[in-house]
């Protein structure tokens, strides 16, 4: 009797088995080769590296480093940080900045349509390390903090961006709390309906003034640490060296070009006749797109928005030619501390695919939420 077929799933899973197994054997097979080549140098491999002391001072770390002292892993963690602080500031730039010009091609200003296409087919068709270039050129050409005049508080200087900031003062929280408090009881109220609705305008206005109440009702204005010019320093404010924001400034322009492509096909893919649906309805515009063509328009972005935000984490490590430290830069002088090369890579080339398969995973659940919707 001749033996029963397999199921299909079976004989699937057991070829993917296969394939998993040839390509784990590959890699252990190069890992062993490349392992030999390196002892028969006088090189030892492993990542006993990593607990080692760092022998190269870091000039942006983002918490207290010491070299001599600290762990080269713990360097690396701060380049990691860095590179997390680069992507995580793009992100948010570029979304704002490319929801401004993919709105504005849609716009029946024929100039403003007509600057926005300007803008995003010149950007775009630049390489982006010619950007990061003439961008970081461009800060150091700024003047000195001593030539710098404040502007709302901001000082624009070659030796970076310096912002006022909030000050640790009890009173922020309070203000904060009752701005949130305030701006979910409008949103609870406009979702229920009824005789009046709170508009965005209204919504942010009501929401500041909120937040504002307990300072005048303390008599005190808004505590807030100011950056001032002593010598050749700048003292108090938040600062951003000129590296970073030469990297911030040129990813931000390079990226929001590809988004606001992405944003204004979205809303042109929802079809004709929703709008028709809305004029016949005699909506108001703002109802119109709030509620009937952004929530359609998202769902078409999300998927090439993510790729781009993907895209923003790994174009973070050209600030190496600049010399701002992220993880790239920071495990290239590891490397050559070391002689390491392998186990650097490996580390570098893992911290990239962990956190790109992570904000990957996140988008696709954001999307997976969005998409219930349809169903």
């Amino acid at each position: 009797m001749a033996m029963a077929k397999l199921p299909s799933r079976w004989r699937t899973a057991g070829a993917q088995a296969l394939v998993f197994a040839l390509v784990g054997l590959s890699l252990m097979w190069i890992f062993a080769v490349t392992g030999a080549e390196l002892r028969s140098r006088g090189i030892e491999t492993g990542f006993a590296f990593l607990t080692e002391p760092a022998r190269t001072a870091l000039a942006n770390a983002p918490f207290a480093f010491t070299a001599g002292e600290d762990s080269n892993a713990l360097a690396l963690l701060a380049g990691a940080v860095n590179t997390l602080k680069i992507s995580a500031l793009v992100i948010v730039l570029a979304s704002l900045l490319g929801l401004g010009l993919g709105l504005g091609r849609l716009s029946r200003n024929r100039l403003l349509r007509g600057t926005c296409l300007f803008y995003i087919e010149m950007v775009r068709n630049v390489p982006v390390l010619i950007h990061i270039s003439l961008c970081y050129a461009l800060v150091l050409a700024l003047p000195a903090p001593r030539e710098s005049q404040p502007v709302l508080g901001m000082l624009v200087t070659n030796r970076g961006l310096f912002l006022p900031t909030p000050t640790a003062e009890p009173l922020w929280l309070i203000s904060g709390a009752s701005g949130i408090v305030t701006c979910l009881i409008l949103l609870a109220i406009r979702r229920r309906g009824g005789g009046w609705m709170a508009g965005n305008l209204v919504l942010t206005l009501l929401t500041i003034a909120a937040m504002a109440l307990p300072w005048l009702l303390s008599g005190r204005s808004p505590a807030m640490s100011v950056p001032q010019i002593a010598g050749f320093r700048v003292n108090g404010g938040l600062s951003l060296s000129p590296e970073l924001a030469a990297i911030v400034v040129a990813l931000t322009l390079y990226t929001a070009t590809f988004l606001a492509e992405i944003i204004r096909g979205a809303i042109q893919s929802v079809p004709r006749g929703q709008w028709e649906a809305t004029m016949a309805l005699a909506l108001p515009g703002g109802t119109v797109r709030r509620s009937v063509i952004y929530p359609q328009a998202i769902r078409v972005a999300l998927p090439a928005m993510s790729n781009e935000y993907i895209g923003v984490i790994k174009n973070s490590s050209l600030a190496v030619v600049i010399g701002y430290q992220e993880i790239v830069g920071i495990g290239n002088t590891v490397l050559f501390d070391t002689g390491q090369a392998v186990e650097v890579m490996a580390v570098l080339a893992g911290f990239f695919i962990v956190v790109s398969l992570g904000f990957s995973g996140l988008m696709n659940l954001i999307n997976a939420r969005l998409s219930w919707g349809d169903r």
